[in-house]
């Protein structure tokens, strides 16, 4: 039997590899531990190897070994208890255990380095490690599902903090701690704290100058968080300078110039997209995150280098059209509203407590639902902040756009119907749903919203049913504005004061073969301010005009300023008559269109769509029907040399005569073709009745390929109203086509 022991214990073929692999594993901590031990003497002195033992106890796994390892680390603190080292690296031991959940709650950790930085509070070794150890505790608290609260884990990382920057104040030079501080204070977007961790960490990077390039990187992050862009620029520029990480750092000095409106910022932008680093690229996806979907973000992440660069660029570039925006404006205020959002909407809180009455859940742990709207459509029109009491604090802000206003409630607080938290903003549909609305009083609730909506008088002031249909409609109107808000972006133009326009996108005629589109608009000159000329007045018009294709891209576009002369000063109730063109592909086509004069006045017009018939003679096609009446309309010269009208829909006088023009491709030359011209009362709904007021037919023959078009339809027997114009064309052949235009009669 003894010689079985022995052979046993001296063949290594009954070693087991995991017996083999801990056996190793213990040999080389025990000699790292003999190292750092060597390194530092049994004396007062801080150990000089304290980094180097935290860096490599990371690479150790075996829990055994480590309480082994801790248990001869407190025997050694206990023989020689004047010494601070022992202390420490105990903390690291115990640290080591926490991280790999055999300490999970990190006491051990916290109790060394409390110990540590007690008896020598001028070392910023034990502040460090307190710091990573209350960092610990932190997450294992927000882990911990029996533990209750919304703010579950946040003292502890406060208190970590404070700890980084006591680290700090011992020694400014101590780079673990400036960039532990910057994660930590970054993670919390507690205002004032992050303002005492920027000054902390700036007066680092001024003892340490030129600095590292974490510290460059961890003091330009918290530079910018707290506005100081300027001097976040120049820890950026010194990063990029260091050379470590060019990718990186061009994204960080992008995201800095870009949120101060520099132009300059998109150079950095795209240049640091087309750099293939695994650091920088997530960056670029995690900003568009917030708005972007996820075909969007899937693509971004399937490309590579110019490629990835050259898709943001046409991805801020389609944005730009869409919005009538000059080139990278969309861009930097992307960044401005992502800055301005973690400074104004921070989530400062870990758990997130829903009720019935929140009507969207974002899954955001760093900003409230105020934050995620803010940065899909930036500042709102009107932002109310009321006192009411009984209610929870609340917000609403109205969002002043062509397609409708949006009407977004926010709710802090709890009551009876679900938890929630005083830092957390959540969406609600309706002014009724806001925390604490049923404990208000009924006339304060709805007359702190009069202003944004006649909703809210008709709610307080109706009889039953009235009240209980405006009830229904705000609700409704809650419920739309936050499925907008919450599934779209925009940067719409906004103006001072909202001019009165109307206007339509006309498809008719040619220019050097190619099919041209009009945008005719009537501004009311009540609104508009005239300038003097030597030979009389006129009046500066800026249009801004974008076509789209079904995936939002632009097909053409036009940015002009025209002059619309007048003799004298337009009178009440006349409108300022201008048309602007452009060549547009055939297609069908949507729209969008903004009026402006000056810099204070101007509208942006709802989105509307048009069809461009086909110009290449091959096919039988029928354009637009202009119109136009005398004096009330802008004149356009064709190809043919053709002087045509043309008008708004919406400014046609009762009784006046309409001009209708009309282009024809395609035709067979010499084959007879019948037009025929009716006019109907709109329906409700926006058809045409079926029984026409006023009809006109006749036949010709086509001239040639192209027909040219001009008639005159007489409407002094109808009365004022919404009326639509219908053309239809019948070859010989039996081939029709048919457009349509609505018009309105006024006085």
């Amino acid at each position: 039997m003894r010689r079985e022991r022995r052979s046993v214990k001296k063949s290594p073929a009954k070693t087991s590899p995991c017996g083999r692999g801990r056996l190793l594993l213990r040999s080389t901590l025990t000699t790292a531990f003999l190292l750092t031990s060597y390194l530092s003497p049994l004396t007062c002195q801080v150990p000089t190897g304290f980094a180097a033992l935290h860096d490599s106890l990371a690479t150790v796994f075996d829990t055994s070994a480590l309480r082994t390892l801790l248990r001869s680390s407190r025997r050694q603190e206990k023989a020689n208890r004047p010494d601070p080292a022992a202390t420490l690296r105990s903390g690291l031991i115990a640290l080591r255990l926490g991280t790999l959940n055999a300490d999970s709650d990190f006491s051990e950790a916290l109790a060394r380095f409390r110990d540590a930085a007690r008896r020598k509070p001028d070392h910023p070794e034990a502040w460090w490690g307190l710091g990573l150890a209350e960092e610990g505790r932190s997450r294992w608290e927000m882990s911990e599902p029996l533990n209750l609260g919304s703010r579950v884990g946040l003292k502890a990382l406060e208190r970590a903090g404070d700890n980084y920057r006591r680290s700090l104040a011992a020694d400014p030079t101590y780079l673990a701690a400036a960039v532990a501080l910057a994660r930590v204070e970054l993670s919390l977007l507690d205002t004032v704290r992050l303002e005492a961790a920027r000054d902390a960490v700036r007066r680092s990077a001024q003892a340490m100058r030129p600095g590292h390039p974490d510290l460059l990187l961890a003091w330009g992050r918290l530079e910018r968080a707290t506005d100081a862009h300027d001097a976040a620029n120049t820890a950026f520029e010194r990063y990029v300078a260091s050379g470590p990480n060019r990718g990186l750092g061009l994204l960080e000095l992008a995201r800095t110039r870009l949120a101060l409106g520099r132009d300059d910022g998109e150079a950095a932008y795209y240049e640091g997209a087309s750099i293939d680093d695994p650091d920088a690229t997530p960056g670029y996806a995690a900003d568009l995150q917030w708005f972007a979907t996820d075909s969007v973000l899937s693509e971004l992440g399937r490309l590579e280098g110019y490629a990835r660069a050259a898709y943001l660029h046409r991805f801020w570039t389609d944005r730009d059209r869409l919005e009538l925006r000059a080139d990278g404006e969309r861009l930097r205020e992307h960044y401005r509203r992502l800055v301005y959002a973690r400074r104004h909407f921070p989530l400062t809180v870990s758990r997130r407590f829903y009720g019935w009455r929140d009507a969207y859940r974002s899954g955001s742990a760093e900003l409230d639902d105020r934050g995620i709207v803010y940065i899909r459509h930036g500042e709102p029109a009107q932002r109310l902040r009321p006192f009411i009491f009984g209610a929870m604090p609340n917000e609403t802000w109205r969002y002043a756009q062509a397609e409708g206003d949006l009407m977004l409630h926010f709710s802090a607080g709890w009551d009876q119907d679900g938890g929630g938290d005083l830092y957390d903003y959540r969406l609600v549909q309706s002014v009724l749903d806001l925390r604490g609305a049923d404990d208000a009083p009924p006339d304060q609730l709805l007359l702190s919203r009069q202003s944004l909506s006649p909703a809210y008088a008709r709610m307080l002031n109706w009889g039953t049913y009235g009240a209980a249909r405006a009830r229904t409609q705000e609700r409704n109107m809650g419920k739309v504005s936050i499925e907008v808000a919450t599934s779209s972006d925009s940067y719409e133009l906004q103006f001072a004061r909202r001019l009165g326009v109307v206007a339509d996108l006309v498809a008719v005629g040619h220019r050097d073969g190619a099919s041209l589109a009009h945008l005719v608009f009537g501004i009311a000159a009540s609104g508009a301010s005239p300038e003097i000329a030597f030979d009389g007045l006129y009046y500066p018009v800026r249009v801004r005009l974008v076509v789209l294709d079904r995936r939002d891209r632009a097909v053409a576009r036009l940015d002009t300023t025209l002059a619309i002369e007048r003799p004298r000063p337009a009178g009440r109730g006349e409108y300022l008559i201008g048309r602007a063109e452009l060549v547009l592909p055939a297609g069908g086509w949507s729209y969008r269109a903004s009026v402006q004069q000056g810099d204070s006045a101007g509208v942006v017009l709802p989105r509307d769509s048009v069809h461009v018939a086909s110009s290449d003679g091959t096919s039988f096609s029928l354009s637009d029907i202009a119109l136009g009446s005398w004096p009330a309309a802008a004149r356009w010269v064709t190809d043919a040399a053709d002087t045509v009208l043309l008008a708004p829909a919406a400014l046609f006088r009762k009784g006046s005569d309409i001009e209708l023009y009309y282009e024809v491709t395609g035709a067979v030359t010499g084959g007879v073709y019948r037009h025929e011209i009716s006019v109907s009362r709109s329906d409700r709904s926006g058809l045409a009745a079926k029984r026409p007021l006023v009809s006109l037919a006749f036949e010709e023959r086509a001239p040639a390929a192209d027909i040219r078009s001009r008639r005159v339809v007489r409407l002094d027997r109808l009365k004022e109203g919404s009326y639509i114009v219908t053309l239809k064309l019948t070859s010989s052949q039996g081939k029709v086509r048919a457009r349509q235009r609505a018009i309105t009669l006024t006085k």
